[in-house]
């Protein structure tokens, strides 16, 4: 599992899968194991099969009721186990040698670009950058991984299909509207437009299997369609990229409206919304038991709902957190669940 010309290296991605096994080995199951780790159950299968793939050994005994290590399984846990440690105990070394508050930011691609940037610069507009902030961008699954393994304090998901954010502690964002663009010169001039008309342009999406991809899937299904149905679809690993190619009149985009805000005012886009076709993407404000509320952290989280035009919750006012239960229980709830196909 060595990264070539990294002897010894392990990704971030490996330490994900031993954490699985130890989980699974842990709890007895792979229902309870993706509980813990706020990920669907195939998650956890996908990862235990990584695994036994690249060992070329079973790991696991199924049983009917629980399941349990084999030999070689036993022996990679208490092997993970010790990397894990060694892994905590370097973070935590090299974290007590930084004297600033340090608070590590997670979101979605689309986050990031279309929102995070006001945030940003309302945030430093009034306050300065007063603790040290790092910024990544991960699909939803790696976002609760993070936040499970602690590599992250604070992060958003935007809802694409199924996601368990169930035990997460975090607050519900305002909602975002997944909407189809076209430039004016495309010919499309009714804001609501049937799917069968939509799926006969070419649509530009960020990537295969991102989050507008899994977003538009899910949607399609519960109205009984298919996204095999569109003529043609492009992906364009930019999503400023997929903006300027719809406003070149090259296709349609499926992108978020505030992705496309500017175009939209300056009437070089028009918003398409297909009738039956659920439009809102739930958002979720997820934050780490570990994270120390100190007032600048308190003042960049409440910058989030700002941006939004939404009051923060009272208990960014208050104390600092120290546990969950100092968060008052009215306003630290699970996300709302996607609907059932």
């Amino acid at each position: 599992m060595d990264k070539p010309g990294w002897p010894g290296y392990l990704s971030r991605m490996e330490l994900v899968l031993m954490r699985t096994l130890i989980a699974v080995v842990e709890v007895g199951s792979f229902t309870a194991a993706a509980e813990r780790l706020c990920v669907t159950q195939s998650a956890v299968s996908r990862r235990i099969r990584q695994l036994e793939e690249h060992y070329g050994v079973a790991l696991l005994d199924r049983g009917s009721e629980t399941v349990t290590p084999t030999a070689a399984g036993r022996l990679l846990v208490n092997k993970a186990r010790e990397i894990l440690e060694i892994e905590r105990e370097l973070e935590g070394s090299v974290g007590a040698l930084k004297c600033r508050h340090r608070v590590s930011f997670c979101c979605t691609p689309c986050f990031g670009t279309g929102r995070f940037p006001d945030i940003f610069e309302r945030y430093v507009g009034a306050h300065g950058l007063n603790f040290d902030l790092n910024i990544v961008f991960e699909m939803p699954e790696d976002v609760l991984d993070g936040l499970a393994a602690g590599r992250y304090d604070l992060a958003v998901v935007e809802h694409c299909d199924e996601l368990d954010l169930a035990g997460c502690p975090s607050w519900a964002l305002p909602s975002d509207q997944m909407v189809f663009v076209s430039a004016p010169s495309l010919g499309l001039d009714s804001p609501i437009v049937a799917i069968d008309e939509i799926v006969r342009q070419r649509v530009f999406l960020k990537t295969y299997n991102g989050c507008a991809y899994r977003f538009l899937k899910h949607r399609l299904c519960l109205i009984g369609r298919s996204i095999d149905e569109f003529v043609n679809i492009a992906y364009y690993d930019d999503l400023a990229g997929v903006v300027r190619q719809v406003v070149a009149g090259r296709g349609i985009g499926f992108v978020s409206r505030e992705l496309a805000a500017r175009e939209l005012d300056h009437g070089l886009l028009r918003e398409h919304r297909v009738q039956g076709f659920e439009h809102e993407r739930l958002r979720t404000l997820l934050y780490s038991p570990r994270l120390q509320l100190l007032a600048p952290t308190r003042q960049f989280i409440s910058t989030f709902f700002e941006s939004m035009g939404v009051s923060p919750p009272p208990s960014l006012a208050a104390d600092p957190l120290g546990a969950p239960s100092a968060i008052g229980q009215d306003e630290v709830k699970p996300a709302p669940a996607e609907p059932a196909p």
